[in-house]
């Protein structure tokens, strides 16, 4: 690999990671007027709009430990935004699944997303958006 190369690749990787944590401090701010965290964004995706998943099935999706889940589930809970049910296949991990209130709550927070991520994108062409996620896709298929 060329110098030149070497310097593009770490720009890029440079790059990602900040995007990353711009990513993540729009939407934090983003769930603000909606009370909720990034974390209990990131469990109601995984439930929305109608799964039902363990806190351990959660954990594995989210690649985070099942005590961080069972915080963010418990917030959820106290929120009275999920709800849980019997799990015939494992009696100590209840599902948790989204109830009317949290799908009404995260239905709001996908529109205020899709609002952010269209003035976000406003200005990239549509090739350019096709040939950069098909490049992030080949690149997280090979981290995979």
């Amino acid at each position: 690999m060329s110098e030149t190369t070497e310097k593009e690749i770490y720009q890029i990787t440079w790059l990602t990671r900040r995007l990353f944590r711009a990513f993540a401090q729009k939407s934090g701010e983003n769930l603000e007027e909606f009370g909720i965290s990034v974390a209990d964004r990131a469990v109601m995706e995984f439930l929305y709009p109608e799964k039902m998943l363990s806190v351990p099935e959660i954990a594995e999706l989210y690649k985070v430990s099942r005590q961080h889940v069972q915080t963010t589930v418990n917030s959820l809970l106290s929120q009275g935004l999920v709800n849980t049910q019997k799990n015939p296949r494992h009696k100590r991990s209840p599902h948790i699944k989204l109830n009317s209130e949290g799908r009404k709550l995260f239905d709001a927070v996908l529109i205020k997303d899709e609002e952010t991520i269209e003035k976000l994108f406003s200005h990239l062409a549509k090739n350019d958006v096709q040939i950069t996620r098909k490049t992030l896709q080949s690149l997280l298929d090979k981290l995979s």
